[in-house]
């Protein structure tokens, strides 16, 4: 399945985003909600040509749009799961980290093309997962003047480079993994209410690895909100649910350094490779480096 992104694509995120606007309103805007949902779902439909006849998980997730019922997204969700979940063991979590359990589900073709993985079903039945896409090789840049004088780039160690990749990934679905079956559990009474926190909370992990690389949460552009959205949403959901003052969302969500640095022992204490990886912050650095990259062909 292809992730990059046509207008098609441009048009269904575009509504994503008048949707999400209208859920703030509540029940005063179901009227506009159920209207922006059915043009949602005809831009699927009219994007269905551009997909491969084979079933892939990517795809099937960014169908999930076109549900019209709590019933029907939880008996998709369902089915993906046992169709999938032996080739992604971690798709529950990846899905419910993305939003796509609740109804409606938040779609974000950016989140699901970069944490989900490429697997896809074979015409003979069989899950495989797929290679990424390759992308265009860049032209080569114009060599530099003579009486130009540029500072000397220190090589990248390429085996360190994918060592540390792995463990930031790693250590990525660890931090998600903790944060759902920690503290937060214990907030609220309700799941419903502990998963919504979980949802706010968990994007502190981009915050964090993006500060600490040199960037920002907006710059990356992961989400289809701001640093700012967030934390009104958040400050909102405390307040409705009077719990204001009972989570420190900051506090609870940078916690990516230090799940790194506890796998990177453990890499160590086991005699796996990725001890050798270098330190969170050279891994968050080169991670908003591959983001710019990504963003520039995207």
């Amino acid at each position: 399945m292809s992730c990059s992104e046509n207008s098609l694509l441009k048009g269904i995120k575009d509504k994503q985003a008048q949707l999400d606007s209208l859920l703030e309103g509540g029940k005063a805007q179901l009227s506009s909600m159920t209207s922006k949902l059915n043009e949602l779902k005809a831009d699927l439909e009219s994007f269905k040509p551009e997909l491969p006849n084979i079933g892939g998980l990517q795809q099937e997730l960014l169908g999930l749009a076109a549900l019209t019922t709590p019933e029907g997204l939880a008996a998709k969700i369902a089915e993906l799961n046992e169709k999938y979940g032996a080739k992604v063991p971690n798709l529950s979590s990846l899905i419910s980290g993305l939003g796509l359990d609740s109804f409606p589900p938040s779609i974000s073709i950016s989140d699901i093309c970069d944490q989900i993985p490429n697997v896809e079903e074979k015409p003979d039945g069989t899950i495989k997962e797929e290679p990424e896409e390759s992308k265009p090789a860049e032209e080569k840049p114009p060599e530099p003047t003579p009486e130009k004088k540029t500072a000397p780039v220190e090589p990248i160690d390429l085996d360190k480079y994918e060592l540390n990749k792995d463990l930031l990934k790693a250590s990525y679905e660890i931090s998600k993994e903790n944060l759902g079956i920690g503290p937060i559990t214990r907030v609220f009474l309700r799941k419903k209410n502990n998963q919504k926190l979980l949802d706010l909370t968990w994007p502190e992990l981009i915050a964090e690895i993006a500060e600490t690389g040199g960037s920002t949460f907006d710059e990356t552009k992961i989400f289809d909100y701001t640093y700012d959205d967030l934390q009104k949403r958040r400050e909102n959901f405390l307040k409705k649910k009077n719990a204001e003052g009972k989570w420190d969302f900051v506090t609870e969500g940078r916690v990516f350094a230090k799940e790194y640095n506890l796998a990177k022992a453990y890499a160590a204490s086991v005699g796996n490779p990725m001890a050798n990886a270098e330190s969170f912050t050279i891994a968050a650095q080169q991670w908003v480096e591959r983001r710019k990259e990504k963003l520039k062909t995207s």
